[in-house]
């Protein structure tokens, strides 16, 4: 029996902190670990950047590990440094290995041997890619792009070198592909999800969101949530877990913070980097505290539910919108395939990659689907077929925001006026082909930022975004509230200000978390809910039947609407209770 009963707590093991280690230094820094964190299995790396670790030094590790309940696996990261005979004409970022190198290939290939000597289970750090632009790799791509070459090349890689002479050392190892955080990226790489997650047994996540602002990669938080939920719906059933790191995660929250939308994914593993990072690391002593209760609060859930986001393989374009729209309070469920069974989807820049997207799109709204496309969709797609269901057309102006009307109680209007600047892409659309039912304005000028087209027996929305995404979160909170309203999921949506995340489950349960962003404070919460809903039920730790009841602030003829507070670095979890029966989710 683990420590915790919904996830295993895993903590990887570089080779670099394992290959000198005593085996009573190893059971002291095991019995911080089982205090602060409750560890229920290691990766341990028998390889990284040149170091082999001994098979006697493994043996001895695996030994107390095992000795402490811990399980072990095996875990490699594919970088070199040292130089090869021929490297003098390569240049190769973060020591990642040049695949037409004979001679990278066979230290590979004879790495790989070497550890399913030893292993029946092994993970591949996120260093599997390859950026080498040498002359070979150059003759070997020929007339393809980059892309093309790269993937195909870490499809080949995949086989030959890690498979197939794993395989033939130990039938029985089960080999794991982690894919980093950056998927935006991945096809640039070599990283193909859309056939290596049919060559491997199980695939992995990287969850790592770090410090947002002062980062290179700027990946917004709630992407530690939303890129697990499409990994696990790129393979589902056999996304591993999700893996998170302590660099640059100042404050403290915004280590935790990954942690905790790790979890709210429903992972099978919550991995932290790394064994020597993490000791007596300050970070990690309140995360066995915290993921007791998360692990609580997960029994108590259905399964995650949210607006399906179509982001197609390979597919680049407004990169994590979709996660800036998650921290200001819309539940998503990002997915490779159109998701043709839903009653809604979400499309993004990213969504015009497919090439049949416009027919895709007309056949799902003309049979009676709801789609909202956003601003950069838009101006993909006019002049590609996308004219045929709007009246809105983009000639290339933006508009300078500093006021907003908005839609009230009935057939009312109200007004947010003395706003910050927000830029926003000025679409036209012909009035009474299209509807405005949010509007951006600046002195007598005015551009819709939500939408309507009716197009068969369904709607097409669309949601014009700031350039600069992260403006999103200086939109009113009013307005802000409307487009969550718009955007709801199982008739569910917050009033709130910005930087608060819904999560919606399948048995009416959803949980709320606010980031602890600079500034934060307790912030009055408002759940709206379509129906007619009794009581809030407050989920706590340790509660397996009734918590602390909310009742409705208010309620009208078609929605229910609690109130409660929430505070920075909080997450809470709640329970519907209807009136009459619960909906069909």
């Amino acid at each position: 029996m683990g420590h915790y009963q919904n996830f295993k707590s895993v903590i990887y093991c570089i080779a670099q902190s394992m290959a000198d280690v005593t085996a009573e230094d190893l059971q002291t820094q095991i019995n911080f670990f089982q205090q602060y964190v409750g560890v229920d299995k290691v990766y341990l790396e028998p390889y990284r950047d040149d170091l082999l670790v001994s098979r006697k030094q493994l043996s001895m590790c695996k030994k107390l590990f095992a000795e402490n309940g811990i399980e072990v696996a095996a875990g490699i990261t594919t970088t070199r440094s040292n130089l090869t005979a021929d490297d003098s004409k390569r240049q190769r970022l973060f020591n990642t290995y040049c695949y037409t190198s004979p001679a990278m290939r066979q230290h590979l290939k004879d790495t790989i041997e070497y550890i399913a000597s030893q292993f029946d289970e092994l993970i591949i750090d996120d260093f599997f890619f390859t950026q080498c632009t040498c002359e070979d790799c150059q003759a070997e791509k020929g007339d393809r792009s980059w892309q093309d070459f790269r993937t195909a090349k870490m499809v080949e890689v995949s086989r030959n070198l890690v498979l197939d002479p794993a395989r033939t050392i130990n039938p029985d190892m089960k080999i794991t592909i982690k894919f980093p955080n950056w998927a935006e990226s991945y096809q640039e790489t070599g990283y193909n999800p859309e056939i290596q997650k049919d060559l491997f047994d199980m695939i992995y996540t990287g969850t790592e969101t770090r410090h947002a602002s002062y980062t290179d990669q700027h990946l917004p938080r709630y992407l530690s949530y939303s890129l697990m939920r499409y990994m696990e719906n790129t393979a589902p059933g056999r996304n591993g877990g999700g893996w998170f790191d302590p660099y640059q995660c100042y404050p403290i929250d915004c280590y935790l913070e990954q942690a905790y939308l790790t979890v709210l994914s429903q992972p099978k593993e919550v991995m932290m980097f790394c064994w020597p990072s993490l000791y007596q690391n300050k970070l990690v002593t309140p995360m066995k505290l915290q993921l007791t209760r998360l692990d609580e609060m997960m029994s108590k859930t259905g399964a995650c539910v949210g607006l399906p986001v179509y982001l197609p393989h390979h597919a680049q374009g407004e990169d994590h919108l979709e996660d800036y729209l998650g921290m200001a309070g819309i539940p998503f469920e990002p997915m490779p395939d159109f998701p043709v069974d839903q009653s809604a989807v979400f499309l993004t820049a990213a969504a015009a990659c497919d090439p049949e997207i416009i027919a895709t799109l007309r056949t799902f709204v003309n049979t009676g689907g709801k789609a909202i496309v956003t601003s950069g969709f838009v101006r993909l797609m006019l002049g590609k077929g996308l004219e045929e269901m709007t009246s809105i057309r983009y000639r290339g102006r933006f508009l300078t925001a500093d006021a907003y009307h908005y839609p009230g109680e009935g057939h009312s209007t109200r007004f947010a006026t003395a706003c910050p600047d927000v830029i926003f892409p000025l679409l036209e659309h012909r009035n009474n082909a299209t509807w405005s039912l949010l509007n951006a304005s600046h002195n007598d000028l005015s551009t819709t930022i939500f939408s309507i087209d009716t197009y068969g027996k369904g709607q097409l929305y669309c949601l014009n975004v700031p350039d600069d995404f992260s403006r999103i979160r200086d939109l009113p909170q009013p307005v802000l509230t409307a487009i969550r309203q718009f955007m709801s999921v199982n008739g569910i949506w917050l009033d709130a200000p910005a930087d608060i995340s819904l999560f919606t489950y399948r048995n009416d349960t959803v949980a709320i978390y606010s980031y602890a962003a600079s500034g934060a404070h307790p912030e009055t919460v408002r759940l709206h809910v379509r129906g007619n809903a009794e009581e809030l039920l407050a989920l706590e730790p340790e509660t397996t039947t009734r918590g602390h009841r909310l009742l409705p602030k208010w309620k009208t003829a078609e929605e229910t609407v609690f109130e409660l507070t929430n505070d920075p670095g909080s997450f809470r979890f709640f329970r519907l209770i209807w009136n009459e029966l619960p909906r069909t989710n």
